[in-house]
C-alpha cells in the first residue's frame, strides 16, 4: 500500500598435550545464528555504524534572546588559559522546547568562530550515541581497535574513547543533545552518568555540554555545572515573535506581547507561531488574528510536562500546531496532519529513515514531498537529504511528538487506533524487506530499531491484537538482527526481549506470540551466560508450544533445540547427545533430512559427541552436513560457514592438524568477505587457525596469532565472553607447550577465574582448568 494511501486512510496515523579442553564455542555460534534467523540470508559487508556529528547551525536563529547571562557564562568557559583549568561539563536542563539546544548551538557557533572542533552527538538512544561517538573517533583519526570497542558496546568503550580523545585534541566542544534518558550516557547503560565513568568526563581539553529534560543534579554529578532553563521573559518572548515574522503589522508591539503571553513564552511554541506567520501557508497574518484563532480553537490536550512551564501552555502550544496544520490543509496539503501524526508514532529526535517513508507511485512521491516541505516550513519537522542513501530523513521534535501522540490517544477510538495501526504497517513493511541474518541488512536494522522500540514502548498497549502481533513480529526480527550486529546478549538485546514480552502479555500466556517472546528472552539469557535460567524458560515455552502448536510444529522443534543448547552450555554433554538424536529423528520425519533446521541440529549433535572425546565421529557428522549445506544453501551461507568451521575444529582435534589449518584458512577468507573482520564468527576462526598451527609445532607463529586475536576479541566482546575465554585458553596451552610454565600458570589462573564466573565452579571445563592450574603450579 502506498504511504499516502496508508496515511490518507486514517481518520485522524568460541591437540595440545596439556589436555583436550575446549570451551564450547561453535554450538553458541550456531545457537546465536539460528536464533537470529527468520528467512534465507546471503552475503554482505560489515558497516561501522557512524552517524553525522555535524552541528545543525541551520536551526540557529540570528539572535538568541533572553539567554544573555547564560550565554556569557558559557562563552567564558571557552576563554581563559586552558592549561590552568579544565574546561568543564555543562548540563542544560529543562522541558523540551525551552531552548536548550538553541543555547548549545550559540555556544557551538562561538567555539567554531575561534577555530575549535565542535561535535554534535544525538544522545537520545544508545544506537544514536554510539553512531555519533564513532564519527567523532573517525574525524580525529582513532585506530580501528578503539572504534571497534565503541561500535560493539564493550564495557570499556567509554574509557577507550576518552583515553584516545584526550591525547588527540587540545581543545574542542562535545555536545550531547537530547540526553533525556541519562542512563544512555552511563558506562553500563543502567547507572547514572554523574559518576564520571561513562561518556561524560571532566576533560582537560574538551568542553562538554549536555542538553536534557532531567534536571536532578544527582544524576549528573557534583562536578557538572547545571543550568535549568525556563520560559523566556515576556519582552524577550515578544521580540522572538517580531523577529521571526518581521512583516507582521504591530506598531505598538502589544499584539506580539499578548500572543507571547498566550503561548506561555515557550521558545518552541514561539518559534512555531512566528515561523507559521511568516510562511506562505499562513491563513492569519497578524499576531492578534493568530491569538484570536487560538482562543477560538477548543483542543485541550494532555501533555503534562508542558504545564511545568506555565499554566495552560500545553494547550496553547497544541492549538498553535493545529492551526499550522489547518493552514496547510487549506493550501491543499490535506494529509499534513495525518502524516505528522504518523511520524510522531516513531522515535522522536531520531532520524526516521527516508526509505521507511518511501511512497510508491510518482503522484504519491510528489504529494509526499510537498507535504514534508509544508510541515518543515511551519517548523513542525526537520527534513534532511541523506546523500549516502538518497533519501530524505525526517526528525520530529520530542514536544511535537508528545503532543501529537496525545491527540492520537485522545481522539475518537477508531481514528487513534487507525493512526497507530498504519505506523505499525510501515514498520512491518520496512522490516519485511530486511533479513535479520544477512550482514548487508544489519546497518538498516540499526536505523530501524529505535523506531520499532518506540512502537513497542508506547503504542503496544493501545493496539488491537492484529496490529500488536504485526508489531511484535518485526520487533522480534529486530531482536534476531542483534545477533549479527553483535549485541543479542547485551543490554540492547535484554531491553528489546523484555519489552516484547511485556507487550505480548495481554495476548495471554499461551498465545503463540507470547510464547515466541518468552523464547526470545530465553535466547538472550543463554547468550548472556545464564543457561540455567534459560533452561527453565525454554522448558516453560516448550510445554506451552506443545499444547498450542503441537509436537511437530517447527517452532516447537526449535524450542527443543534451544533447550538442548542450554543444557549443553552447562556441560551436560552426555545428557544432550540422546536428546539431539531424538530431535533429529523428529526433524527428519517432519521437515526432511535435508531441511536447514535438521542440518544445523546435526552439527549441534556433533558438538555434544566431540565434547565427550569422540572427535572423529563428530568430524564425520560435520563433513556430511557440510556437503549438504553447500548443495542446498550455497558455499557462503552462514549455516554452511558454521558447519565448515566445526569440521575444521573436529578435524584438528582428531589429529589431522594440517588439513584443519587449510580448512580454517579457506574459511577465514570467505568470512572476511561475507561477515566482516570483526564478526564473532570471523574472530573465532582466527583462534581455531592458530590452534591448528600450534598443534603442528609452529608455536611462535601460533602465539603471535593468538595474542593478536585475543586482544581483538577482548576489545570487541569483553574478557568474560566465552570466545575470549577460549582464545585465552588456547594461548595458555601454546605458552605451556614452549616450556614457559610460570607464564602458562598465570594464564590458566586467569582462565579459571573467568570460567568460574561464566560457567560456574562445577562445570566440566572449569574442573579441567583447575586441574591444569594445580599441575603447572606444582
Amino acid at each position: 500500500m502506498a504511504l499516502l494511501d496508508v496515511v490518507g486512510a486514517v481518520a485522524g496515523v568460541v591437540a595440545l598435550g596439556l589436555g583436550g579442553w575446549q570451551l564450547r564455542v561453535a554450538i553458541l555460534d550456531r545457537r546465536d545464528a539460528r536464533n537470529g534467523r527468520t528467512a534465507d540470508g546471503g552475503p554482505g559487508t560489515g558497516v561501522d555504524g557512524a552517524l553525522s556529528v555535524a552541528v545543525p547551525f541551520g536551526r540557529l536563529p540570528v539572535d538568541v534572546l533572553g539567554r544573555d547571562a547564560l550565554l556569557a557564562e558559557l562563552n567564558a568557559s571557552l576563554g581563559g588559559a586552558w592549561r590552568k583549568r579544565r574546561p568543564g561539563v555543562w548540563v542544560l536542563a529543562g522541558l523540551g522546547g525551552v531552548g536548550k539546544s538553541t543555547v548549545a548551538l550559540r555556544l557551538a557557533a562561538e567555539a567554531r568562530s575561534r577555530g575549535w572542533p565542535v561535535w554534535w552527538v544525538n544522545a537520545a538512544d544508545p544506537l544514536s550515541l554510539r553512531g555519533g561517538v564513532l564519527e567523532v573517533l573517525r574525524q580525529v583519526g582513532a585506530p580501528d581497535a578503539v572504534a571497534r570497542e565503541v561500535r560493539d558496546g564493550t564495557p570499556t568503550a567509554a574509557d577507550r574513547f576518552w583515553t584516545f580523545l584526550e591525547g588527540a585534541v587540545k581543545r574542542a566542544v562535545l555536545i550531547f543533545d537530547n540526553a533525556d534518558e541519562p542512563a544512555v550516557l552511563a558506562a553500563d547503560g543502567v547507572s547514572l552518568p554523574g559518576d564520571g565513568t561513562g561518556w561524560i568526563r571532566s576533560s582537560s581539553g574538551v568542553l562538554i555540554v549536555v542538553t536534557t529534560r532531567t534536571s536532578d543534579p544527582r544524576t549528573w554529578g557534583s562536578w557538572a555545572q547545571m543550568r535549568v532553563l525556563t520560559a523566556l521573559d515576556d519582552d524577550s518572548a515578544a521580540d522572538v515573535l517580531r523577529r521571526l515574522a518581521p512583516r507582521v503589522d504591530d506598531p505598538t508591539g502589544r499584539e506580539a506581547m499578548a500572543l507571547a503571553k498566550r503561548l506561555g513564552a515557550l521558545p518552541l511554541a514561539l518559534h512555531l507561531a512566528g515561523t507559521y506567520l511568516a510562511s506562505p501557508f499562513a491563513r492569519w497574518h497578524g499576531f492578534g488574528d493568530y491569538q484570536q484563532a487560538l482562543d477560538g480553537t477548543a483542543a485541550p490536550e494532555v501533555i503534562a510536562d508542558l504545564d511545568t512551564i506555565r499554566a495552560n501552555s500545553r494547550t496553547a502550544v497544541s492549538q498553535t500546531w493545529e492551526l499550522s496544520l489547518d493552514a496547510l490543509a487549506a493550501q491543499g496539503l490535506e494529509r499534513a496532519r495525518h502524516l505528522l501524526y504518523l511520524l510522531s508514532c516513531l522515535a522522536p529526535a531520531t532520524p526516521i529513515p527516508g526509505g521507511l517513508l518511501r511512497p510508491e507511485a510518482d503522484t504519491d512521491a510528489r504529494e509526499f514531498a510537498s507535504t514534508l516541505r509544508g510541515l518543515a516550513e511551519v517548523g513542525l519537522i526537520d527534513v534532511a537529504d541523506d546523500e549516502a542513501v538518497g533519501h530524505r530523513d525526517v526528525v520530529v521534535h520530542p514536544v511535537v511528538a508528545d503532543i501529537c501522540r496525545a491527540h492520537i490517544l485522545t481522539s475518537p477510538t477508531a481514528s487513534g487506533i487507525a493512526v497507530m495501526a498504519d505506523a505499525v504497517r510501515l514498520l512491518s513493511a520496512a522490516g519485511g524487506e530486511l533479513d535479520s541474518e544477512r550482514p548487508g541488512d544489519w546497518a538498516a536494522w540499526e536505523r530501524l530499531l529505535p523506531h520499532v522500540s518506540a512502537g513497542v514502548s508506547w503504542m503496544a498497549p493501545h493496539l488491537d491484537n492484529e496490529s500488536l502481533v504485526m508489531l511484535l513480529t518485526v520487533s522480534r526480527a529486530g531482536f534476531n538482527a542483534l545477533w549479527g550486529i553483535g549485541r543479542q546478549g547485551s543490554r540492547d538485546g535484554e531491553v528489546l526481549a523484555r519489552a516484547n514480552l511485556a507487550a505480548a502479555e495481554r495476548l495471554g500466556d499461551e498465545h503463540p506470540d507470547n510464547l515466541a517472546a518468552r523464547n526470545d528472552l530465553g535466547i538472550y539469557l543463554c547468550a548472556a551466560g545464564a543457561p540455567h535460567e534459560a533452561e527453565e524458560m525454554f522448558r516453560t515455552v516448550l510445554a506451552g508450544r506443545r499444547r498450542v502448536l503441537g509436537e511437530d510444529h517447527v517452532d516447537t522443534l526449535r524450542t527443543r533445540d534451544a533447550l538442548i543448547g542450554a543444557i549443553l552450555e552447562q556441560g551436560r554433554f552426555d545428557e544432550a547427545e540422546p536428546m539431539y538424536r531424538e530431535l533429529i529423528a523428529d526433524m527428519t520425519r517432519v521437515l526432511g533430512a535435508d531441511h536447514r533446521e535438521t542440518l544445523t541440529t546435526s552439527v549441534d549433535l556433533a558438538w555434544s559427541i566431540g565434547m565427550q572425546g569422540r572427535p572423529a565421529e563428530a568430524a564425520e557428522i560435520c563433513r556430511q552436513t557440510l556437503d549438504l549445506d553447500r548443495r542446498i544453501l550455497g558455499d557462503e551461507n552462514p549455516r554452511t560457514l558454521d558447519a565448515w568451521d566445526d569440521l575444521s575444529r573436529w578435524t584438528n582435534e582428531r589429529g589431522d592438524h594440517a588439513t584443519a589449518e587449510q580448512m580454517s584458512r579457506e574459511l577465514l577468507d570467505i568470512e572476511l568477505r561475507v561477515m566482516g573482520s570483526e564478526h564473532q564468527l570471523t574472530l573465532t576462526t582466527r583462534a581455531n587457525l592458530a590452534r591448528a598451527i600450534a598443534n603442528q609445532g609452529r608455536l611462535d607463529e601460533a602465539e603471535h596469532l593468538l595474542r593478536e586475536g585475543l586482544a581483538d576479541m577482548e576489545r570487541a566482546l569483553g574478557e568474560e565472553h566465552y570466545r575470549s575465554i577460549t582464545a585465552r585458553r588456547y594461548l595458555a596451552d601454546t605458552v605451556a607447550a614452549q616450556g614457559r610454565v610460570a607464564e602458562a600458570t598465570q594464564l590458566y589462573v586467569q582462565v579459571l577465574h573467568l570460567q568460574q564466573r561464566r560457567l560456574g565452579h562445577e562445570h566440566p571445563e572449569t574442573l579441567v582448568t583447575r586441574q591444569l592450574v594445580a599441575e603447572t603450579a606444582s
